[in-house]
């Protein structure tokens, strides 16, 4: 069997994947007192609130972000995963909520949604506020 000459040019292109990256609007998360936020209590809930969705969760010592993720597809040519992360505020503003989808495989971005919004963030939003921990604004 002959191939053409254009099939080893193809070759990589087939094999090689395709990375989407979508992400949700960004939210600050805004102490309920005219008490700063207590990070410490923050990112205990958060563990035990997304843990308890399924996430994977850590806190990074290093930069005092918290960091959680959480497999939504995986099937042999193509993965989804959200990630959640929370970021310490801006010379001791208020913390940063932000959740990404990861797409990553075989299935090229024209065929998957930019558009993502995480049921599981909106929930925690909830929670903070039940919890009189904090409320989640849209950050501009």
């Amino acid at each position: 069997m002959k191939f053409p000459k254009v099939f080893p040019l193809l070759l990589p292109a087939i094999f090689s994947g395709c990375t989407n990256v979508a992400g949700d609007v960004a939210r600050t998360l805004e102490p309920l007192s005219a008490d700063s936020l207590n990070r410490a209590a923050l990112f205990s809930s958060a563990n035990v609130f997304f843990t308890d969705a399924g996430y994977q969760c850590k806190l990074a010592s290093d930069t005092e972000d918290f960091r959680c993720r959480k497999d939504l597809r995986d099937i042999y040519i193509h993965q989804t995963h959200a990630v959640v992360e929370i970021f310490p505020g801006d010379d001791g503003g208020d913390p940063l909520l932000v959740t990404t989808r990861w797409d990553e495989g075989l299935i090229p971005g024209e065929f998957i949604s930019s558009q993502f919004s995480n049921p599981d963030v909106a929930a925690f939003c909830d929670y903070l506020a039940q919890a009189e921990l904090a409320v989640c604004r849209n950050a501009s």
